[in-house]
């Protein structure tokens, strides 16, 4: 793994990924970003755990909470922590989280009996909640227990 700072990106970040973002991962001379598509692309490499649902109903779940993520939850935060208009961003953020807290309502993960992608793709923003100015307190505590239960897994604790 190298650390990139986003500020100084190298040439190389951007001759690799054209969005100029991280991570990239190379492996064995392919090219691959998009956090969610390297996370697919690793699931089919290495099946075990089996974080894809065979069942392609809960596989569209996991990525519709993916894309959710991806096209609601992150683009929040990053209004949050670069102070874009944060009125408005604070309140986006609650309507998420607050989506999210109704779904892991008397749940364990957010689709079916077992972690799934769509769990590992809300691990970082757990991680760097406080970046984001995003508390995850008393008043959301399906999503407290869960992220607390998601950093406290052994492989993913061992990474923090």
């Amino acid at each position: 793994m190298i650390e990139v700072d986003l500020k100084n990106k190298p040439s190389d970040l951007v001759q690799q990924n054209p969005y100029g973002k991280v991570p990239v991962l190379v492996d064995d001379g392919a090219v691959i970003y998009e956090s969610a598509i390297i996370n697919e692309y690793l699931q089919e490499k290495f099946p075990e755990p089996r974080l894809l649902p065979s069942d392609l109903v809960e596989r569209s779940k996991v990525r519709i909470w993916v894309d959710f993520f991806n096209s609601r939850v992150h683009p929040t935060a990053s209004d949050l922590q670069k102070q874009r208009e944060p009125e408005k961003a604070r309140e986006r953020m609650k309507q998420h989280l607050d989506t999210l807290e109704k779904e892991m309502t008397g749940r364990e993960f957010l689709v079916g009996k077992h972690m799934t992608l769509a769990d590992v793709t809300y691990i970082p923003f757990y991680t760097r909640r406080q970046r984001y100015t995003v508390e995850i307190n008393a008043n959301y505590p399906n999503l407290k227990r869960w992220g607390e239960a998601l950093i406290a897994r052994p492989e993913v604790a061992k990474t923090l």
